[in-house]
């Protein structure tokens, strides 16, 4: 998912402060999945291969035993089944399962390429045969198969070999795909989930479940939304999809993950619980299914649930209390989390809440070039150990950026903290610690004076208080 703009002076986010505990509750009737990403060889678009311990979690004493048992579908990946797994692995996998009373879903695309799609993400067959050759030959069945993004795929995407197919025509090119599987394991349930991006709007997939229905005769049992989190408005977009779903009785759910390029666990868990707050709290959203997945290269460790920054503790956050979860819990206090903040100017929706909302999917922009500035009130005077800007610029060049504090520490005049100076792409964080801390800092002000591109932060990030 790319972003194509003219570089504005943009903070993505201003990260120094932690968010308000407010309990919530899962509800009993919802559908909950794990899907942490296998070892798997590293590939063009995967430089990296999986979790560490993924193996680890399939034996009956393994240290997840509480998440373990609100997890009712573990999601394995279509191209790991394929080949990345031992025969060994695979019957561990399946028995352990069984054991636990956790059934099996496999995610893999269900389009054939035919003049198009080769090569292109939902377009797997003819290897689903072999995917259900090995799971029977391990001793398994599966219950559920997550169709990966088909109508996304064949319809929407415009890159090498796209087919640019019709809703109608997806909708029949899948009815064999589901005809073919019900034969070979007659209790699967088959749905779909899908890219929330770009055109693939809210509108698009109540359409898509409509002609879904009226091609084949039959609604999707569910339909999975994988969330471009750089859509100001997402929370509102699926929670259109989950009514019209209800209404048309198909389970709509959404996706749990932090962003491909989070340096840490730590990190990776703190954006995957923001989402999670900001839809279930701050939206009151009621998602028939969860899924807490990761195809990114975090987090490497998924054990153990005892352990702070692991994705089986953030499971067992989830159930015990969700509101502990994103930056009130990582060790990266965000002190500027959800502060008051005003900016120099503003570029249409990118606003400058933006930049404190502790997610680097959302960027503030002044829509100008430099001199530009952001401030937050941290409410009270702070002693800041350090501070991190991610910049969303395009292009890359010589930029500068300068930190200043004010507060009881610096006797209540503007203090330069410290200047980042030097070339910049989009995306790099810039990050500064100070040794010892700034002591009784209450308002933090970045002042961008130079730069190619217009003031731009994507998270704009003072934090470890």
């Amino acid at each position: 998912m790319t972003r194509v703009r003219r570089a504005a002076r943009a903070a993505r986010a201003l990260v120094l402060g932690a968010a308000l505990a407010i309990p919530g509750a899962a509800s009993a009737d919802n559908l909950y999945w794990f899907a942490p990403l296998p070892p798997m060889p590293e590939r063009p678009g995967r430089p990296y291969i999986g979790s560490d311990d993924f193996m680890d979690l399939f034996s009956p004493d393994a240290p997840w035993q509480r998440a373990a048992r609100h997890i009712q579908v573990f999601k394995l990946y279509g191209e790991w089944v394929l080949g990345a797994a031992t025969d060994g692995q695979l019957k561990q996998v399946l028995a352990d399962l069984r054991r636990r009373g956790i059934s099996v879903g496999v995610e893999g695309g269900p389009l054939k390429a035919d003049g198009c799609g080769a090569d292109v993400e939902g377009f797997a067959q003819p290897q689903w045969a072999r995917i259900a050759g090995r799971i029977k030959a391990a001793g398994g069945t599966i219950d559920y198969i997550d169709m990966d993004e088909p109508y996304y795929f064949a319809h929407f995407y415009d890159g090498p070999r796209a087919c640019h197919w019709s809703a109608d025509t997806v909708a029949r090119e899948i009815g064999p795909f589901i005809k073919e599987l019900r034969e070979e394991f007659p209790n699967v349930v088959i749905g779909d989930v899908e890219a929330l991006t770009g055109q693939a709007d809210a509108g698009a997939y109540r359409a898509w479940i409509n002609t879904f229905r009226e091609i084949n005769g039959f609604a999707l049992p569910f339909l999975h939304m994988d969330v471009d989190w750089r859509r100001s408005a997402w929370p509102q977009e699926i929670k259109s999809i989950e009514e019209h779903g209800r209404a048309a009785g198909v389970q709509v759910g959404i996706i749990y993950s932090g962003n491909g390029a989070d340096p840490t666990d730590a990190i990776w868990l703190a954006n995957a619980g923001e989402r999670v707050k900001r839809y279930e709290i701050d939206s009151g959203a009621h998602p028939d299914h969860v899924l807490f997945q990761s195809w990114h290269d975090k987090p490497d460790h998924l054990l153990p649930e005892t352990a702070e920054f692991t994705f089986t503790h953030f499971i067992d956050q989830y159930f015990t209390d969700k509101a502990r979860l994103g930056y009130v819990s990582s060790p990266e206090r965000n002190l500027a989390y959800g502060k008051k903040v005003t900016v120099s100017a503003v570029d249409g929706r990118h606003i400058a809440a933006n930049a404190v909302d502790g997610d680097p999917a959302t960027f503030w922009s002044a829509g100008g070039f430099p001199p530009q500035w952001i401030e937050i009130d941290l409410g009270r005077p702070c002693d800041i150990k350090g501070a991190r800007l991610i910049t969303s610029q395009t292009p890359a060049g010589p930029t500068t950026h300068e930190v200043y504090g004010t507060g009881p520490g610096t006797g209540g005049a503007w203090q330069l903290l410290h200047r980042f100076q030097g070339d910049t792409a989009d995306g790099q964080a810039l990050d500064q610690t100070w040794r010892p801390p700034v002591i009784g800092i209450e308002r933090i002000r970045v002042v961008t004076t130079r730069s190619a591109s217009w003031g731009l932060l994507a998270r704009n990030r003072d934090h470890r208080q």
